[in-house]
């Protein structure tokens, strides 16, 4: 018995580590894509959960660099201001050739900024463990402002603990005896670091590791084998521009649709000789030819085959430009993680990679997009469901200078060309917060940080948090993508804070269909609630103005639909969609007075085609905003098939309405109704309605749900152990295995050193409710 508790205590202290010891890190323009320091800087700003450092992109300069105190939890630490990093100690790095004993100091860098297909500020990677961006045309003069013939490029790896610059040059004037220098100053310890360079050296590169040195190149305690040939261990080396290890994981191609389950399974093994506890980083990578990129989710799980808890960050390109050939162009595949390893311990289990579906039903996941190859190289995420192309995308500082929501495309309808398991029609965009100053002049968000709170199976949780570019209102905003098997649907929670007063001459909350990004037409508007409908109209379109004021928006779960939608002429294939927006909850203090129910607007666009879109907007009349004024909403994107034929999913329910009822607002209005989901909670608390969130309470809930279409997410939050859980449904265990633990997802919450467990659950069609009992298994392994 003895032996059992310390096994327990032991493994408790190693499960909370889990939950609390990864670390984030954060990597943001200061000032905005478009904006600048009053100094005039174009300031890129680096946070992790140990230090910080900002840089002018311009002249390849660090100009503030230093260790944080105490860390916030990853999900408050998105919406921190600049300060956290500004206020840090000054900072320098020099960057050097030497030539024939005269020294050409980096002078500028960055330059050529109206090159779109190769934007010289590059963000390549980036999630909770790693940022990873490059500047390039770095610029070399001499004292005498002599120019040396060459041209460098300036990258910078961050992860937790450190951060990897490394600085390659190329050139004409670049040959044997030159050397390259790096120098970092600021702190008590300056670091310095130099490179010879050797004939033919193309480029030359030397590194400098801040604070330290890097880990062991040699890759010793790392083990990775491949279920299909486990005594041929996978190739580990050593990354020197990542700084980090990176496991080559084996290529393949398949038909999806001929194997729509598969889930590939990598064991691992990492150990640790040391005396201290480590964090050990590493990048599991495909690149080439292979199968599954839009939609790929990978997973670790425990030595018995069970979700970890261990987040696995994903960055991933796809985009190549056939002209000409970039750096870091696609495709490939990271998925990065860091693992916690006690002293002299190790971590056995395994890295799963799910591409289509999870225990049976298209799996959700939400991945950064490196977008060298395609052009503008700015932050870009593309959540999926499934492995058949992109269901929506983020573009956080709206770098491609459309909205933050940008393509969204149907699920599981005929494709683009024909046929099935492809690429679908895009029916994109929309935004959420639109603000235009009294002078008409657009407030973009800045300082915008995203936190990847989880990235798949289940659901998806991401969060983007900013400031106008006036400093007058805060947002943040949470963007989460579902497992399901019926339509193309995003969760979006909003919250925007109004820090000073502000005199607005248009203003909209959330839009449906965005200014610059609504590029086909619809024929019908329709608007109600749970009950029903409360209007239809045909659309008006274009005009550059408001085609309806502000309606009320009353009832339970009030949606608008814009239906009947039209297949662009140049498409001569595939099918088309229509949309819903569909409000679950609402709180807002607008000009000083509450606003008990949200209200919908109709605005004329002309992005391309004339149409119009739906706006959530303030009450008519009101132009100014005051300091604690706020705007809290819980809404649903929902991206509607058109026609029975077209979709080939297994929804029987979702089949029959669109025999019935395709094309119009009737699709809208029964998952608006169905999804109004009515929860009463006998055990726990519930915290939120849709997605469904219940923090336990001593490690076990019950509650009854009333509702429900589709797959409906359900999260149980508070647990102590990501592992020993289980969900009774009526009364019987659920089990959506198809390879074995493959139905749930655990994500770690660094605020509370807990985890919470999401499972997805068919309630449709469940008369009289469906009564669910979750015990987190608290009592012992």
């Amino acid at each position: 018995m003895k032996r059992r508790l310390l096994l327990f205590a032991a493994a408790f202290l190693c499960w909370e580590a889990v939950a609390a010891a990864q670390g984030h890190t954060f990597l943001w323009w200061a000032d905005g894509y478009r904006g600048r320091s009053p100094e005039g800087q174009r300031l890129m700003l680096v946070q992790t959960s140990r230090y910080g450092a900002a840089f002018d992109v311009e002249h390849a300069a660090l100009t503030r660099l230093g260790a944080l105190g105490e860390a916030l939890p990853y999900a408050e630490a998105v919406a921190q201001t600049n300060d956290t990093v500004m206020g840090l100690p000054a900072a320098s790095l020099r960057l050097s050739v030497t030539l024939d004993g005269r020294e050409y100091v980096c002078a500028r860098a960055a330059r050529k900024t109206d090159d779109h297909a190769n934007y010289p500020v590059r963000l390549i990677a980036g999630g909770r463990f790693l940022q990873r961006f490059d500047l390039l045309g770095l610029e070399f003069e001499d004292a005498e402002g002599k120019r040396l013939r060459a041209e460098g490029r300036l990258e910078v790896c961050v992860w937790p603990q450190r951060m990897r610059l490394t600085l390659e040059v190329t050139g004409e004037d670049l040959r044997d005896g030159a050397v390259l220098r790096m120098a970092l100053g600021g702190g008590e310890s300056p670091l310095r670091a130099e490179h010879p360079v050797a004939a033919a050296e193309t480029p030359a590169r030397v590194a400098l590791e801040w604070p330290g040195s890097a880990p062991d190149p040699s890759g010793a305690g790392l083990r990775v084998t491949d279920r299909e040939s486990p005594e041929i261990p996978l190739p580990v080396r050593f990354d020197p521009l990542m700084g980090a290890h990176v496991v080559d994981l084996p290529e393949r191609n398949w038909p999806m649709a001929e194997n729509l389950d598969r889930l590939d399974r990598f064991p691992v093994v990492i150990e640790n000789p040391g005396g201290a506890a480590e964090e050990v980083p590493v990048v599991f990578a495909l690149e080439g030819s292979f199968q599954g990129v839009t939609g790929m989710c990978p997973i670790l799980r425990d030595a018995d085959g069970n979700p970890a808890g261990i987040p696995v960050q994903i960055s991933k390109n796809w985009h190549r430009d056939e002209k000409k050939r970039l750096l870091y162009e696609g495709a490939w595949f990271h998925a990065v993680t860091q693992v916690p390893v006690p002293p002299g311990g190790k971590w056995a289990g395994e890295l799963a990679v799910a591409y289509a579906r999870w225990g049976g039903v298209p799996a959700a996941s939400h991945a950064q997009l490196c977008l060298i190859g395609w052009g503008g190289n700015q932050g870009w995420d593309q959540a999926a469901i499934g492995s058949f192309g992109e269901s929506i995308c983020y573009d956080p500082d709206v770098g491609l200078n459309r909205s933050m929501i940008d393509d969204v495309r149907p699920l599981m309808v005929t494709g683009m060309s024909g046929g099935q398991w492809h690429w679908t029609h895009n029916v994109g965009g929309g935004d959420f917060l639109v603000l235009f100053d009294a002078k008409g002049k657009k407030q973009y968000l800045t300082r915008v940080r995203t936190a990847y709170l989880s990235q798949g199976p289940n659901l998806t949780r991401v969060v983007y948090a900013g400031v106008s570019q006036d400093g007058s209102v805060a947002a943040r905003i949470e963007a989460s993508t579902p497992r399901c098997d019926d339509v193309n649907r995003a969760y979006h929670r909003v919250r925007y804070d109004v820090l000073k007063p502000v005199k607005f001459s248009r203003l909209a909350f959330y839009q449906l269909g965005a200014d610059h990004y609504n590029d086909h037409q619809f024929a019908r508007i329709a608007r109600g609630n749970a009950d029903g409908l409360a209007e239809e109209w045909e659309t008006e379109r274009g005009g550059k103005k408001y085609l309806r004021a502000p309606m009320p928006a009353p009832g339970e779960s009030p949606w608008i639909a814009l239906t009947g939608g039209v297949r662009g002429e140049q498409w001569k294939e595939g099918a088309w969609a229509d949309r819903a927006l569909v409000v679950r909850s609402w709180r807002a203090r607008l000009g000083g007075r509450d606003v008990p129910e949200p209200l919908f607007a109709v605005y004329g666009t002309e992005n391309g085609p004339h149409s119009a879109n739906a706006e959530l907007a303030p009450p008519q009349g009101l132009d100014r905003l005051e300091p604690g004024d706020f705007v809290e909403a819980d809404l649903e994107l929902l991206v509607l098939p058109q026609s029975a034929a077209d979709y080939y999913g297994p929804n029987a329910a979702l089949r029959a309405d669109l025999e019935a009822n395709a094309g119009t607002w009737r699709t809208a209005h029964r998952l608006a109704r169905a999804n109004a989901l009515k929860v009463t909670v006998e055990r726990g608390a519930l915290l939120r309605r849709l997605p469904v969130e219940i923090a336990v309470d001593a490690g076990a809930a019950e509650c009854t749900v009333h509702g429900g279409a589709g797959f409906v997410p359900v999260t149980f939050t508070g647990l102590s152990r990501p592992s020993g859980h289980r969900l009774l449904v009526d009364g019987a265990p659920l089990d959506q295995a198809v390879h074995g633990g493959d139905f749930w997802q655990v994500t770690p919450d660094d605020a509370a050193n807990t985890f919470s467990v999401t499972y997805n659950l068919p309630l449709e069609g469940a008369e009289g409710g469906v009564r669910l009992q979750f015990q987190g298994g608290e009592a012992g392994p």
